[in-house]
């Protein structure tokens, strides 16, 4: 949620989008389908609010009808009406988040970064597993699995592990 405010900012579920909440311009047409991968949305939110000069887009959740986004989106509603938002009546600014920009350190296929004795496992590690569009669920299962191979490396016991396994 795009604010003037300091400190941190509020993270509007992708989910929103998912269940038919619109991306408008400051003319409140839509300029993208909201469906596709994640890169390809924040691209042309960045991209709109270059082009008119905007610090934000807007996202409505009208359709979605009060019964849904009370019943799916209980904290985003509450939060937004804090923020002066009434999001079954009216559209919030949104830019992208930080959120989207994952996987930014490189690392081996046991999470072993270039720098020596640092391993990186999450959304911050980039192991080629997932791009730039890995989702909440994917990038879970992907910290338990790199989690566990990185503590092998480093306690010494990946080639047990590796013997353990063909056993």
């Amino acid at each position: 949620m795009y604010s003037k405010k300091p400190g941190r900012r509020f993270l509007i579920s992708e989910s929103v989008r998912g269940e038919g909440a619109v991306l408008l311009n400051s003319k409140k047409e839509r300029f993208v389908n909201e469906l596709l991968p994640r890169d390809v949305v924040t691209k042309a939110i960045r991209e709109e609010m270059e082009k008119e000069g905007t610090d934000h887009v807007w996202l409505s959740m009208e359709k979605l009808g009060k019964e849904t986004i009370m019943g799916h989106f209980p904290n985003i509603y509450q939060h937004c009406l804090e923020e002066g938002y009434d999001v079954t009546k009216e559209c919030i600014p949104v830019v992208p988040a930080q959120h989207y920009f994952m996987g930014g350190v490189w690392v081996d296929s046991d999470s072993k970064t270039s720098m020596e004795h640092l391993y990186a496992v999450g959304e911050t590690s980039c192991n080629g597993v997932h791009g730039a569009n890995r989702l909440a669920s994917n990038s879970l299962l992907e910290s338990l699995v790199f989690a566990k191979r990185a503590a092998n490396k480093i306690s010494g016991t990946e080639n047990e592990v590796k013997v353990r396994e063909l056993a």
